[in-house]
């Protein structure tokens, strides 16, 4: 930090200029220009904005960037239960969230997003991703919730929360907007907002070889996204909920010894959750833009 010191230089006894049209010019546009800059990036919203740039957003309650950032937890992020419940609790307390996956078949990723995937899951380029998309909440919009999944085969399914009401819909499988009445424990899971914790509840709920694996730089492969976070590591294995549709239905069903690996960055939030099932299935997801009250 860069400490001011008295100015000591010598006075200048030239009289000052009088400042004619000409100079007044520059300083008028500048100063329209920074109000104009002004008032157009208030009105655009900052939230809409943080959520397109992931810009850092300011330390939830309970951090604090002078200190452990894991203060919330015992024995800070070694302590792996309680860092991984803690971001579960970060993410169901969130206004805003968005979520970028991608599933895949024989261990495999999509080409392009395995050059930058760093990831210890063995991965192969020659099988085929089976389909990717996007989880979206914000409380302030209508609908709060989206899941959005475009699979492989051409299937797209779009899944709302809406007042408290679950809802999908598909292109080929669903004659318009399905009104879900009462839901299945697939519908709550893949149409309402707990989504977007699941898989750290998963986690907490069934792994008993969860560790810390240290600190490292998580890297990114979603296009668009930032290159990465510096964040702290877990391993293990659990039980996945592997969600699906079938037939214009949501399922769901247990894959047991499902290896997985989650960063966490300093904050406490989760950024990125890898997961491979012993029949080959893989499943990479990608935390951005968290607002908190």
């Amino acid at each position: 930090m860069s400490t001011s010191m008295p100015d000591t230089s010598p006075t200048d006894h030239r009289p000052p200029q009088t400042p004619g049209p000409d100079h007044l010019r520059p300083s008028w546009l500048l100063c329209l220009t920074v109000l104009l800059a002004c008032f157009a990036a208030t009105a655009s919203g900052w939230g809409l904005t943080r959520l397109a740039t992931d810009e850092p957003l300011p330390n939830p309650a309970g951090f604090s960037a002078l200190t452990n950032p894991f203060a919330t937890t015992d024995e800070g992020p070694e302590n792996a239960r309680g860092t991984i419940r803690a971001a579960a609790d970060l993410v169901d307390a969130a206004t805003h969230f968005h979520i970028t996956f991608t599933l895949s078949d024989g261990g495999a990723v999509p080409v392009g997003a395995a050059a930058v995937m760093g990831s210890t899951i063995p991965v192969s380029l020659m099988a085929p991703a089976v389909g990717h998309g996007h989880a979206v909440y914000d409380d302030g919009a209508e609908p709060a919730f989206e899941h959005y999944v475009d699979a492989a085969g051409g299937e797209e399914v779009y899944r709302y929360e809406m007042d408290g009401q679950y809802m999908m819909t598909s292109e080929t499988a669903l004659p318009g907007l399905l009104v879900l009445e009462p839901p299945s424990a697939a519908d709550r899971y893949l149409c309402s907002r707990a989504f977007a914790s699941a898989r750290l509840r998963e986690v907490l709920n069934t792994s008993t070889d969860l560790e810390f694996a240290g600190w490292e730089q998580e890297r990114t492969a979603w296009p668009g996204r930032k290159a990465g976070h510096a964040a702290y590591r877990y391993t293990g294995t659990f039980t996945a909920m592997r969600a699906d549709f079938d037939d214009g239905t949501n399922t769901l069903r247990a894959v047991e010894d499902a290896e997985f690996e989650l960063w966490i960055d300093p904050r406490g939030y989760p950024r990125r959750f890898d997961y491979s099932s012993p029949d080959g299935h893989s499943e990479r997801y990608e935390y951005h833009g968290f607002g908190m009250p």
